[in-house]
């Protein structure tokens, strides 16, 4: 409820939500799925609605709340949705995600310059736009080997090279620079990456029936262009095996674990996760809190790796868009007095409470 005055007297408004829902091929992953569930079980009156069909603004115009979820590999929502979202603020709307979550989503090099300009940990970065800057940084010889390469794009450990030699690095450099590379998730990559991460029958069966929606996925991220223009790279952080997602909403806090996979050195998107306290330290907890309020975010997921060495916890990437059925499977929640909480963290719901 939202409170108006009219002639002196309070008058309670029902909040009006507008959930955005593609009309088709919608990802099982989708945040809509838990905002409607939620709408009907409350009874908070709402629609659903493809904003890119017609009349968008004379649509916005009946509703308070507008709530998105909006991905990276579909090319029309990267590069109208962060748009809609400001333009419905702009008209009084509450929505999700707003500007602190969004314009930096799935731009590793904004997240970089973010990170850095709050003094986060965040691993040795640099990007080069120019081949005689990348040439002098090099001549220096401060670059220790290996280090990782990364498109400003991708999700799930797609996009993201181990450089080990100098003749490695300079090659990629070039291809940087030159014709760069395709951003869309490679298929054989994906299919390989899910047989090795498959411990069981019934798990490997789950993974193939998705494959129809990676298909999918693969044919919208197509649609992207190629990425080149910059070389943007980062320190390799020396871990034991594993990184972290943990994810901030509000005053809750949760998260799990990834295992690399086999004879690889990424984690992210392998499809294997499980979930230990012993592994969320305050230090963790206290710096996914205080970077989250120093970045104004509603909602956030931070990937850590352990620096196994200083046992720095280090952030490699942000996003506010992630998994809510994974961290579900955690159990449980950390507040700001590192107390844990024996009830499911639903982010999606989090977020629609909060508006």
């Amino acid at each position: 409820m939202r409170s108006i005055i009219v002639k002196n007297k309070t008058v309670n408004k029902k909040m009006k939500v507008l959930i955005n829902k593609k009309t088709k091929h919608i990802h099982s992953t989708d945040w809509s799925f838990p905002w409607i569930d939620y709408c009907n079980q409350i009874g908070i009156e709402y629609d659903v609605a493809d904003l890119f069909q017609e009349n968008t603004i004379e649509i916005l115009e009946k509703y308070d709340c507008l709530l998105w979820h909006f991905g990276q590999y579909n090319f029309i929502d990267m590069l109208e949705a962060r748009s809609i979202l400001y333009v419905a603020k702009q008209m009084g709307l509450k929505v999700f995600p707003d500007f602190n979550e969004s314009w930096h989503f799935d731009d590793k090099v904004a997240e970089m310059y973010l990170l850095q300009s709050i003094g986060a940990p965040i691993p040795k970065s640099n990007v080069f736009y120019d081949w005689d800057t990348f040439e002098t940084w090099l001549g220096k010889k401060e670059n220790k080997f290996p280090i990782v390469g990364k498109l400003r794009t991708g999700s799930g450990s797609h996009n993201v090279k181990l450089l080990k030699t100098n003749h490695a690095l300079t090659r990629y450099a070039k291809r940087m620079l030159g014709k760069g590379f395709n951003p869309a998730p490679n298929l054989l990559y994906k299919t390989s990456s899910n047989i090795r991460s498959s411990h069981d029958w019934a798990t490997f069966i789950a993974k193939a029936k998705r494959i129809p929606e990676f298909i999918r996925v693969l044919f919208e991220a197509n649609k992207f262009p190629k990425e080149r223009g910059y070389i943007y790279l980062q320190e390799f952080i020396p871990n034991d095996g594993y990184d972290m997602k943990v994810v901030v909403v509000g005053d809750k806090l949760s998260g799990l674990i990834r295992p690399i996979r086999s004879h690889d050195f990424r984690a992210s998107g392998g499809g294997e996760v499980f979930f230990d306290k012993k592994y969320f330290t305050n230090d963790i907890i206290k710096s996914a809190f205080k970077i989250t309020d120093s970045l104004g975010m509603q909602c956030i997921g931070y990937d850590y790796v352990i620096n196994n060495k200083s046992q720095q916890p280090i952030i490699v990437e942000m996003s506010y868009g992630f998994s809510h059925n994974a961290i579900l499977k955690s159990g449980g929640y950390f507040d700001r007095d590192y107390i844990w909480h024996d009830e499911p963290l639903n982010v999606p719901l989090e977020i629609i409470k909060k508006l």
